[in-house]
Parts: C-alpha cells; structure tokens; sequence
C-alpha cells in the first residue's frame, strides 16, 4: 500500500511538472498583485502623510504649551515684582492715609496687569486652538479625499 502511494505521488509530480498555467490565469494574477501593489502604495502614502501631520500637531500643540508656561511664568515673576514693590513703599509709608493710597495704586496695577496678562492668554489659547483645529479639518479632509479615490 506504501509503495502504491509513492508510485501515485511520483506520477503527479511528473505530471504536475509539465502542466503550464493558463495565460489567461496568470494575467489575472499578475493584475491582482499589480492593484494590490497599488492600493499598498496609495496607502502608504496616506499613512506617512497622516504620521507627518500628527506629529507636526504634536509639534506646534508642545511649543503652544511651553510658550503659554512661560508667559505665565514671566506674569507670575512680574507680579511678585509688582508685589514686593507695592510692600518696600508700604513699610516706608508715614500714615495710614499714605498706606491706603499705595494700598489703592498697588490693587490697582495689579487689576490692570491681570486684564492684560488675561487677555494674552485667552488670545493665545484661542490661536492654539484655530491652529489645531485648522491642521485637524486638513488631515480629514486629505482622508476623505484617499477615502473617495480609493472608491
């Protein structure tokens, strides 16, 4: 039984040996790995293209963030300025009249610094923002445009 196996196998491999693939099939299948190899290459692409805009995302949103930290801090040094100030002409005033007015004037800077130092960070938050949501509809929109070419 063993040798009538071997002796069948023998025959197909010698058979299998001269067989020739149809043309028609192996066009086929030399355009199946062609479209394959297109499609790959259309997403590859696309996916270095989506790598790329994330990190220049991450990229702009880090320095965003550091700048907006150091604004901060320069606004916290600026005031702890203005506060040590306000406190040396406090010590050095002779009445309480003159302690109130300094008193008043320092309140006062200190409102008009915090509006402006305000208002910075609003516009630099509002301009982070505008800038990541500008790179985020562009990356959609370069998707959408793969998405409907690849239809």
């Amino acid at each position: 039984m063993n040798e009538h196996i071997t002796t069948q196998t023998e025959a197909f491999l010698t058979n299998a040996a001269n067989m020739r693939v149809p043309g028609e099939m192996r066009a086929i299948a030399q355009e199946g790995v062609a479209k394959s190899r297109e499609a790959f290459a259309t997403w590859e692409a696309a996916a270095l293209s989506g790598t790329r805009a994330a990190n220049q995302i991450m990229l702009a949103s880090r320095l965003n963030a550091q700048a907006v930290g150091d604004s901060v801090l320069r606004n916290t040094q600026a005031a702890a300025e203005v506060a040590f100030d306000a406190a040396r002409a406090l010590a050095r005033a002779k009445t309480l009249p003159e302690a109130a007015q300094l008193h008043v004037k320092y309140a006062q800077k200190q409102f008009a610094i915090a509006s402006q130092q305000g208002k910075e960070l609003l516009e630099a938050s509002a301009n982070i923002a505008h800038e990541t949501t500008d790179s985020l509809t562009s990356i959609a929109t370069k998707a959408a445009d793969l998405a409907k070419a690849q239809e």
